[in-house]
């Protein structure tokens, strides 16, 4: 099998050495699974795989790197050919100065309607494995909190098909405020210009500037989202999580979120520990790329 791995399609600046190292490491990796590997450092080059192995995907905004991965892609579903994307650590708050320890794999799609997530045939192990690495153990619901958090996501980014953050906030909050619970607004932390932009529009919402997620999991009754990861981190605190997409399956929580605004003072709690284990399935530990055990793994699920 021939892989493609490529360098040149992650943001050039010096704090993304980081994600041309991962790659490399996982490009080493299946080298010595047994598989032939080419490593692409040319923005403008695309080259014919079985599989193309990205960090990351595409969104709204345009950039060198951004638009090899447009082409990379359309050239892949062109000729038949598979895409690895490798994505953010679900379980990163478990370890907020460690995020990378764990990150997700998928084949052909970041939503779980468009990508395959190595979810077949579960091994609950791989959910202990991650547990244990943490220390973590899960938690009852939470019933103590009173605010309603709304976590929002990148501006721009490609989760929200084009929905500016301000939107999404116009058409939730009345419901939200009709909860009659105290507001809390997350900022995405990658996105902190709309802030002024929120402030300014709702001068009485309270702005979070708590760095760790878990400081407003611990005095909230829900969160919302519109499809993004803090679900994940609100039901691993024990939160119930609300999910506004139109297409609420495609949130990595599904199909434990709740997605009514209507039913915001009495949410559905469900066993999320089925969700954990499919999720486990997906994330491999960075420690595990060089010597190919991931790969091997993902190759041996392929469809």
């Amino acid at each position: 099998m021939k892989l493609a791995v490529y360098l040149s399609a992650v943001p050039s600046k010096g704090k993304n050495q980081a994600k041309r190292d991962l790659l490399e490491r996982f490009a080493y990796g299946a080298k010595a699974a047994g598989d032939e590997v080419w490593l692409v450092d040319d923005v403008s080059r695309v080259i014919a795989s079985d599989i193309a192995v990205l960090q990351g995907w595409i969104g709204m905004k345009s950039a060198p790197h951004l638009e090899q991965r447009r082409s990379v892609i359309k050239h892949q579903r062109r000729t038949g050919g598979r895409i690895l994307v490798i994505d953010s650590n679900l379980f990163g708050f478990l370890a907020p100065g460690d995020r990378d320890r764990y990150l997700r794999y998928s084949l052909g799609g970041i939503f779980p309607t468009t990508g395959y997530y190595f979810d077949r045939d579960i091994d609950p192990g791989r959910w202990q494995e991650i547990k244990q690495s943490y220390a973590w153990h899960e938690r009852d619901w939470q019933t103590t909190g009173s605010a309603v958090v709304i976590c929002l996501q990148r501006e721009g980014g490609w989760s929200m098909d084009g929905v500016s953050v301000i939107d999404w906030l116009e058409q939730i909050l009345p419901q939200v405020r009709a909860s009659g619970r105290p507001i809390v607004i997350r900022p995405h932390p990658g996105s902190l210009r709309i802030v002024p932009a929120v402030q300014q529009r709702w001068p009485d919402l309270e702005i979070s500037t708590q760095a760790d997620i878990r400081d407003d999991l611990s005095r909230a009754w829900c969160t919302v989202t519109y499809n993004s990861s803090p679900a994940i981190a609100s039901l691993l605190w024990g939160v119930p999580a609300f999910v506004t997409d139109p297409q609420p399956e495609r949130s990595q929580a599904w199909p434990c979120v709740n997605t009514s605004l209507a039913t915001i003072n009495d949410p559905a709690r469900s066993d999320r520990t089925p969700l954990y284990q499919r999720l486990s399935q997906c994330h491999f530990a960075t420690a595990d790329l060089a010597d190919g055990l991931a790969w091997r793994f993902m190759r041996a699920r392929l469809p």
